[in-house]
């Protein structure tokens, strides 16, 4: 099928489409890096030579990062992104690297050398390019990572560290934090993971020579529990939910690992109020068992070489985050990353939520189903339940 009758097709189902476009990369050995003279508006090294980075290790070509203050490259890059957008009929672009900063030592470029806040300044005419290009179409802008300067330019934000096991030591004693939700929630929409149930993928225009031959199979059934807390964090952490590397086979040979997606999908579908636009609030006690979780590092754009690296980190078996919407409701999302159902306590302060005497408590679940549990007491209080195995729950104090 045609990419844009595939397209097409995509938005007849009501399904949206970004394209990735890298936003500062040109690969120095392709023919328009010559026939352009790309390298005349490429970051500057304090030695005055081009700066070169090289990511691909079946592959590895090196690339430039092109300076985002030069006119040049803000026209060569919207120009592209006008063709997938009006030509392709794309619904925006996932820009690659634009949450990241460098400073450039050219003496031409027209910006001072090194530092100062030229970088800024570029990407945000770029921006308002794009925006211009796409007239009244209702597109999406998506960085790499999350940045304060970028908050006025972008729409959604790549936060992958919340399956940063996938790609760090495990063991190496690190515990990611949902520190930028924390802050900006309700200003930056955050998505991403790297949690597939897969092997990683292998491009077809990458050395056949070494091409894994586990390539965009399925994962051993050992670490589900990884692609679970990753999900379980995705959700109590307020971000859109991801899956990496699906595939229609995923639907069946993975049932239950899709239907829990589905599930805190749907949960935190119909509470936006808390988990899109809601201020995140320190996340109540909860008495609830702990195991081990076996996680497997295997890279990320292509299985490493000698497989994958196991560790295992000790998390809870129901992850917990609370939220506070624009009109002052507080909301408690629970998510189970065990196939069994667990007894769970909740410790609800009324003082640390500043919550009124006397307010309903609401369980929600991923269907809808609003079932008053009890009100709100004094100072501290002990909520007792029962969450079924891989399911969420949302606890609203009305």
């Amino acid at each position: 099928m045609p990419f844009t009758a595939a397209v097409q097709k995509a938005h007849d189902a009501g399904l949206h489409a970004i394209v990735y476009m890298n936003q500062r990369l040109w690969c120095v050995d392709t023919p328009s890096w010559t026939a352009e003279n790309a390298e005349r508006w490429a970051v500057r090294e304090r030695d005055g030579q081009v700066r070169k980075e090289t990511y691909n290790v079946f592959d590895p070509l090196p690339c430039a990062p092109m300076d985002v203050a030069t006119p040049f490259w803000r026209n060569k890059y919207a120009g592209i992104a006008d063709t997938v957008i009006h030509q392709y009929k794309l619904d925006g672009l996932y820009m690659d690297q634009a949450v990241l900063s460098l400073a450039c030592w050219s003496p031409d470029h027209g910006h001072p050398l090194g530092g100062g806040h030229y970088w800024m300044d570029g990407f945000r005419e770029l921006a308002r390019d794009l925006r211009r290009r796409g007239g009244a179409l209702p597109l999406g802008f998506a960085g790499e990572g999350g940045g304060e300067s970028w908050l006025p330019d972008l729409d959604a934000f790549l936060t992958l560290q919340v399956s940063q096991e996938r790609y760090i030591d495990p063991a190496s004693g690190w515990e990611v934090l949902p520190l930028f939700q924390a802050v900006y929630h309700p200003y930056a929409v955050t998505y991403g993971t790297y949690g597939s149930l897969t092997w990683p993928p292998y491009d077809d225009l990458w050395p056949v020579a070494s091409r894994p031959a586990n390539a965009m199979t399925l994962l051993d059934t050992k670490y589900r529990r990884q692609y679970l807390l990753e999900q379980a964090r995705m959700f109590v952490w307020g971000m859109q939910p991801t899956i990496a590397n699906f595939l229609p086979e995923q639907l069946t040979a993975r049932r239950s690992e899709i239907d829990y997606l589905e599930r805190l999908a749907r949960l935190r579908y119909g509470l936006r109020e808390f988990f899109q636009g809601g201020v995140m609030l320190r996340a109540p006690a909860v008495t609830v068992d702990s195991a081990d979780v076996l996680m497997s590092r295997v890279s990320i754009y292509a299985a490493r070489r000698g497989g994958a690296t196991e560790a295992t980190v000790r998390s809870p078996m129901v992850l917990a985050g609370a939220w506070r919407s624009s009109k002052g409701q507080v909301a408690i999302g629970l998510a189970s990353i065990t196939d069994e159902a667990r007894e769970v306590t909740v410790q609800l302060d009324a003082r640390m939520y500043a919550l009124r005497e006397g307010a309903r408590i609401v369980r929600v679940d991923a269907e809808g189903r609003r079932t008053p549990i009890g009100r709100v007491a004094r100072g501290a209080q002990a909520i007792s339940l029962t969450l079924p195995g891989l399911s969420g729950t949302v606890l609203i104090v009305e």
